[in-house]
């Protein structure tokens, strides 16, 4: 009887031992699982990354894992060829360049994502050829791409003027209402700015007319293009320090980009000559107190 009690004692230690997995054992299922889940995270965070690729004549953009398809935006023919530029996770551009005639002409626009497609920012022009060299910059508001093609850009801008200079190289700036507001000089000859475009550092941006440049950038804020309406409010306050809603429009953008400190600082800028200047502390949005705390 004692001998049937021991071996049935003796049995049961044993199957407990088999059905237990060790320590080390748990362990490793423990971070086997753990991959598996940061796999599968990574994985997410890479689908919900923009991407775009050119596949034939199209435009292929994924974006918050869709997927949009936008028609005949490359072309790649004897006198004209397309190339993508991958800028950033916000956006990227198209750079078309023409060798048909003696005028040589490179285009190129820069889009950003947005919930609603991909948004035009701006186009850029560059001709050079006999004349000298000429740019310009056009910036969009609310230009969605979806349905628009090759043409549809050309278009764009079609009016402006076409000055061409033979010794310096700079570049004119229009606003989205065709209104001209600045210029963008470069320390290039006219020839090499052109062969070495896009891949040119920025120059000085002089601006002319304060107020068109500023509801620019205030646009550009809008549609989401931070960035770009950055730029410009730095260019704004550095020339033209005493313009206080310039200080209120960077503090937001700063703010959208998480640069929260130097938000702060234009917020409290903005305040400051708001009560220096006099004017109507009512018309201070509630945002800037509850933000420079």
């Amino acid at each position: 009887m004692i001998k049937h009690f021991v071996l049935i004692i003796t049995l049961s230690i044993f199957l407990s031992s088999c059905a237990k997995p060790s320590e080390h054992q748990e362990k490793g299922r423990h971070n086997s699982n753990t991959k598996s889940i940061s796999k599968l995270q990574n994985s997410d965070k890479e689908n919900q990354a923009p991407k775009v690729v050119i596949e034939g004549a199209d435009l292929i953009v994924f974006y918050n894992n869709k997927k949009t398809v936008y028609k005949n935006l490359v072309v790649n023919e004897m006198s004209v060829s397309t190339e993508l530029i991958q800028t950033n996770n916000t956006g990227f551009s198209l750079l078309y360049e023409q060798n048909a005639s003696s005028t040589k002409i490179k285009e190129k626009y820069d889009f950003i994502y947005s919930e609603t497609g991909i948004l035009l920012i701006d186009k850029e022009i560059i001709k050079f050829g006999q004349d000298g060299l000429m740019i310009n910059r056009l910036y969009i508001d609310n230009f969605n791409m979806l349905n628009k093609t090759y043409e549809n850009l050309q278009s764009l801008g079609a009016e402006l003027p076409d000055n061409f200079e033979q010794a310096s190289s700079s570049m004119s700036i229009y606003d989205s209402k065709n209104t001209p507001f600045a210029t963008q000089n470069f320390q290039y000859s006219t020839e090499d700015l052109f062969i070495r475009y896009p891949d040119v550092k920025d120059g000085d941006i002089n601006i002319s007319n304060v107020e068109s440049a500023n509801n620019q950038a205030f646009n550009l804020e809008k549609i989401g293009a931070n960035q770009q309406s950055k730029i410009l409010l730095e260019q704004i306050i550095r020339q033209f320090p005493d313009r206080i809603v310039a200080y209120l429009n960077l503090a937001d953008v700063l703010w959208k980009i998480q640069d929260q400190n130097q938000a702060k600082i234009n917020y409290t800028k903005y305040l400051s000559l708001m009560k220096s200047q006099n004017k109507n502390l009512s018309k201070v949005p509630q945002r800037v107190y509850e933000r420079i705390k």
